[in-house]
């Protein structure tokens, strides 16, 4: 287990440092580099000098530790309910959960971006908050996505593409989509969560395409889902893709059919968002 490497990683997050800044000039930063990647051991008093330099007292940097790792599980928890939140418009629950991680102290990079993110989906979940970004606040987005140091977070990630996925250009959109089937094609040894926040993207990014008319750009998607293992938890993205492909090749019966399915199952809400 890295621990230092990971500590001082957390560490100089939350300080708002680069890896140059928090070397300090004790260490190289290629050196430091490796020991934030577990590459490398960092010795008793270059890490002591470090911490001395960024005002930095070997017993907090320590203790801090079970907090932080108590705070993770509170925020992995919260963003979990969160994303089941947004999913279904609860707005109530939306803003409670957002309030619950301001409170979180302290506020490390992990629950600075998970805050962050909460907030961006919160103020764009809706189509016509979409549209209203201008080009500075949807370039900011884009950044704050794929900003470095942010790969533990990853389920969140696709989750927030999956949500905000029309601040894109349709020629952006599709490059990313594709990207990330290529990233993930190995569905196998997927994590379900993952294979779920995926689904949602691919949904998503399906429905868009076929109310603009782009047909063509829903057949990569529509085949990623159905290689999506046949679990319980990702029936409702399989059986939306089915929807869309059964609409794209004009079997409206088929189409319709699986719509009354969904009525009769509780899900008249999510039925009334789908194009027919």
């Amino acid at each position: 287990m890295n621990y230092i490497g990971n500590k001082l990683k957390a560490l100089r997050q939350e300080l708002g440092l680069t890896q140059t800044e928090m070397a300090a000039g004790v260490i190289s930063v290629s050196f430091y580099s490796k020991v934030e990647r577990g590459l490398n051991d960092i010795g008793v008093n270059d890490f002591l000098e470090i911490l001395q330099k960024h005002n930095v007292k070997p017993q907090k940097f320590f203790n801090d530790f079970k907090v932080e790792k108590d705070n993770r599980k509170l925020v992995l928890s919260l963003m979990n309910k969160f994303i089941k939140a947004a999913y279904s418009d609860n707005d109530k629950v939306i803003k409670k959960i957002i309030k619950e991680l301001q409170l979180i102290k302290p506020r490390t990079a992990f629950i600075k971006f998970s805050l962050l993110q909460a907030k961006l989906i919160d103020q764009t979940k809706d189509i016509n908050a979409l549209k209203k970004l201008d080009k500075s606040q949807k370039n900011k987005i884009k950044k704050i996505i794929f900003q470095k140091d942010t790969d533990e977070n990853e389920y969140h990630r696709i989750s927030l593409i999956g949500n905000i996925i029309q601040i894109y250009s349709f020629d952006e959109a599709s490059f990313l989509v594709n990207s990330i089937i290529r990233h993930y094609h190995n569905v196998d040894k997927l994590d379900k969560k993952i294979m779920i926040a995926l689904s949602v993207l691919m949904i998503n990014y399906i429905d868009w395409c076929y109310k603009e008319r782009k047909y063509s750009l829903c057949s990569v998607p529509i085949n990623f889902l159905k290689r999506l293992p046949n679990d319980i938890e990702l029936a409702f993205g399989k059986i939306l893709g089915r929807y869309y492909e059964d609409l794209i090749t004009n079997k409206k019966d088929e189409a319709s059919n699986i719509r009354d399915i969904l009525i009769k199952s509780g899900y008249e809400a999510n039925v009334k968002k789908m194009v027919k």
